[in-house]
């Protein structure tokens, strides 16, 4: 069916509306919007296939665009307009107005109509999967089937709240040690490029005898005033293997495997997955959603393989009547603390308190972690350049000591 945008405006309040609509004909979505709508429509145009948001390609890639930050102020905007009891209609209407995204304010506005035209807000928003989530569907569904729409949108809310939180802080985690490894290849990159050739000449001019470390740095040198691109390219090339690498199932499983067992960082990653999976758990259940579902759900926002197989494996179990937290402590790379509260949760009843208990906890030692590992990263750093740093000087300025034994 063609789908048309139009601009008008109401027949009682007199306020300009645009939007879009699905009809047979521009007098069929005249008509619809005169007697259902009660707008009076000043311009009207089909648009073309390419453009239609409903399933067009080009909306997909527009819609990708959207970020977590973007659509948790929508969604918070969202949960306050229905906490206030206002309509679901000019609820919509006023978030289209109100948020700033193009793509989120287009979907918004198909949203918009196609609640108004009698279907759900649920389906209608599941139109659009590359805004609105699984998550944010099985939610909203949930709400409108318990009538509880706005408590809902509140839980997710401070879910989405959550995750810009937690990627903030992470983020913010990295940027110190990205500045320092930077400054120190800068300061190596410098001594080695500028320093180091000079020192050459001298050597060079003197035609002195220079030890075989001055001969190996002074080459290395020269190779990278010389062939500055092979280090370039290599990096390059060595990124583009490990994606098409991690792009494999079996390079995927292995990755995500080393990431929450390996040295160091393993810990931190393991702590991140397991808040992440009992806080997305938590919001869902007490949503309403049912468990099935939300570990359907749940699995994919883990964001790895060898968790999601677990949770995988953990909801064929639960269907066939087994306990959740069994399945989770068979695998073996929970925590014994999950396994232990679900299992509490599972036998008091009170499944979703424990579950956000065992997400705040982890989320504090994932602060921890984090802060411990940022405040280690500056002395090692600064050992390491300064070991690289005495290195090049010292291969350097030994010949010069030799040089001025000679004029003596």
């Amino acid at each position: 069916m063609p789908m048309f945008t139009y601009k008008g405006y109401e027949a009682g309040s007199g306020a300009n509306v645009k939007g879009r609509i699905d009809a047979e004909s521009e007098r069929a979505a005249r008509q619809t919007l005169r007697q259902k709508q009660k707008i009076i429509v000043a311009e009207i145009k089909e648009e073309k296939a390419n453009e239609s948001s409903k399933g067009g390609a080009s909306f997909q890639l527009f819609a990708q665009k959207v970020s977590v930050d973007e659509m948790a102020v929508m969604v918070r905007q969202f949960a306050t307009l229905q906490g206030a009891y206002v309509p679901l209609d000019e609820t919509l209407k006023a978030l289209v107005n109100q948020v700033e995204n193009d793509t989120l304010r287009k979907t918004l506005s198909a949203v918009k109509d196609s609640v108004s035209e009698g279907k759900s807000l649920a389906d209608s928003c599941a139109a659009y999967p590359q805004v609105f989530n699984r998550l944010y569907v099985n939610m909203v569904k949930a709400g409108e089937s318990s009538g509880n729409l706005a408590t809902v949108l509140e839980r997710l809310a401070e879910f989405m709240e959550y995750q810009v939180t937690v990627r903030g802080k992470v983020v913010q985690a990295m940027v110190y040690p990205s500045i320092m490894i930077f400054a120190s290849l800068a300061v190596v990159g410098f001594l080695l490029v500028v320093i180091v050739p000079k020192l050459t000449k001298v050597f060079k001019s003197m035609k002195i005898t220079i030890p075989w470390y001055t001969e190996a740095l002074i080459a290395f040198s020269t190779f990278l005033q010389t062939y500055w691109y092979v280090p370039l390219l290599t990096l390059g090339l060595g990124v583009y293997l490990f994606k098409r690498w991690i792009a494999t199932k079996e390079g995927r499983r292995r990755f995500d495997k080393f990431l929450i067992t390996g040295p160091v960082v393993g810990p931190v990653f393991l702590m991140l997955a397991v808040s992440r999976f009992t806080k997305t758990l938590a919001t869902l259940l007490s949503s309403g959603v049912p468990i099935i579902a939300a570990l359907d759900i749940t699995k994919n926002v883990v964001n790895n393989m060898v968790l999601t197989e677990v949770l995988e494996q953990a909801k064929i179990e639960v269907q066939e009547g087994n306990s959740l937290a069994a399945c989770i402590n068979k695998s073996g790379i929970f925590p014994g603390l999950v396994s232990h509260m679900i299992s509490t949760g599972e036998k008091t009843g009170e499944m979703v308190n424990m579950l956000a208990h065992v997400a705040k906890a982890y989320d504090a030692e994932v602060e921890r972690k984090i802060a411990k590992m940022v405040s280690l990263i500056e002395p090692v750093m600064m050992i390491l350049l300064m070991v690289i740093s005495v290195t090049v000087i010292m291969a350097m300025i030994l010949p010069m000591m030799d040089i001025m034994k000679q004029v003596k």
